[in-house]
């Protein structure tokens, strides 16, 4: 009984530290959205990266509650599991109890040394003597091990006892703090309805933001696809025989193909760009938060984070392109071997073309604009055939 316990203990203890875990990187995130938000609240009127963070609070924080309620009903199995472990430690110490009261009566009865050298002395032989002698001996030990026994399951009883005590306590707490999860949940959702309203009507300003930004977005790719390509292509000829643009050539040495590897076999480990910041613009097409009707497509992500924050390597490599793009700011490519990473959104670069860059080595610093300080991030991959552009946020470590 006691080793399967030893066992379920641990078990519980690994998903405990699971479960926490979780809650504690969903409070991290909620942290510093919440000084982010604070941050845009500061400025005269609502924006856009306002609206995401809050939807970004919002989604973290209903996790954050599914993450209590697991924790809730692990709570409760714990506590199911140790009243289960009590009442079969009980009925052990019981029978443990029982039997070595026998043994005591039955030593009783056999108490005096004269009663066992008599028990000794009518053997009716010397066979029979030690036999009989050994026979007292394990007696003897038998008593000493049933105490030990009774001694180390009435520990174990009041070890599972303290053990319910705290888990009734522990969820005595979640039970609390989810309770006041859910208060700040409304809070968060009724700032994203006012939000929404402020801007609303607001709807001819946002239509020429996002005009403005849609043109951004064009310049960058064709910038990032010019600046590759130039580099890519084969010397000799901008075009096939056929007369069709030439592929690309792909060609790796040892170093580069290396590096390439590195770069891949880190997908979903890779360091943020930026030390905090809350990812407010998702790759792919996206509904835009206001206007109806109107898609998003990002090459990229956009991660909102504080003033004049530094934007950094996500891996190492070489800088193959510093871009300074008319009215949004600058723009770096860094190069792991088929693959580039792009950086932009720069008010600042701290590094030069042909630069050899270290994981989480200074870029720059982010561009601060209308909705705040915000870096766009965008993964390009190399192949024959052309530029593929991939999600960054599944490259990016999740906790």
């Amino acid at each position: 009984m006691l080793p399967l316990l030893l066992a379920v203990a641990l078990a519980w203890g690994q998903s405990k530290k699971e479960l926490e875990k979780r809650r504690d990187a969903l409070d991290k995130q909620i942290r510093t959205t919440t000084a982010l938000i604070e941050q845009a609240r500061k400025e005269q009127r609502v924006t856009q990266e306002q609206l995401a963070l809050l939807e970004s609070q919002i989604a973290a924080r209903a996790q954050l509650i599914r993450a209590m309620d697991n924790e809730v009903r692990a709570a409760d199995d714990r506590i199911r599991q140790d009243e289960e472990s009590i009442a079969d430690l009980k009925a052990d110490l019981t029978a443990l109890k029982q039997g070595y009261a026998r043994m005591i009566a039955a030593a009783y009865r056999n108490r005096s040394a004269y009663d066992r050298l008599s028990y000794l002395f009518a053997s009716s032989s010397f066979q029979q003597a030690f036999r009989r002698s050994r026979y007292i001996n394990q007696l003897a030990a038998q008593r000493r091990r049933q105490a030990a026994l009774i001694t180390e399951t009435q520990a174990a009883m009041d070890a599972r006892v303290a053990a319910l005590k705290q888990q009734r306590q522990e969820k005595a707490v979640l039970l609390s703090e989810q309770v006041q999860e859910k208060r700040r949940l409304d809070t968060d959702r009724a700032g994203q309805q006012n939000a929404l309203t402020s801007l609303r009507k607001e709807e001819g300003r946002l239509r020429e933001t996002q005009k403005k930004q849609e043109k951004q977005r064009r310049d960058l790719e064709a910038a990032i696809r010019k600046a590759i390509e130039a580099a890519m292509k084969p010397k000799a000829s901008a075009t096939s025989s056929s007369g069709k643009p030439a592929k690309l050539d792909v060609t790796l040495t040892p170093e580069a193909r290396e590096l390439n590897n590195d770069f891949e076999k880190n997908k979903g480990k890779l360091p943020w760009p930026v030390e905090k910041g809350v990812i407010t613009g998702r790759y792919g097409k996206q509904p835009h938060p206001v206007l109806k009707g109107i898609v998003i497509d990002n090459n990229g992500i956009d991660i909102t984070t504080e003033k004049g924050a530094s934007v950094r390597a996500v891996f190492r490599g070489e800088v193959t392109s510093v871009i300074v793009l008319q009215g949004a700011g600058k723009a770096v490519i860094v190069s792991h071997g088929a693959y580039r990473t792009v950086y932009s959104n720069l008010a600042s670069v701290s590094v030069a073309k042909g630069q050899k860059l270290d994981t989480k080595q200074a870029i720059g610093t982010v561009l601060t604009g209308d909705d705040g300080a915000v870096a766009h991030i965008e993964v390009w991959k190399i192949t024959a055939d052309g530029l593929v552009n991939v999600d960054p946020a599944l490259w990016l470590y999740r906790d």
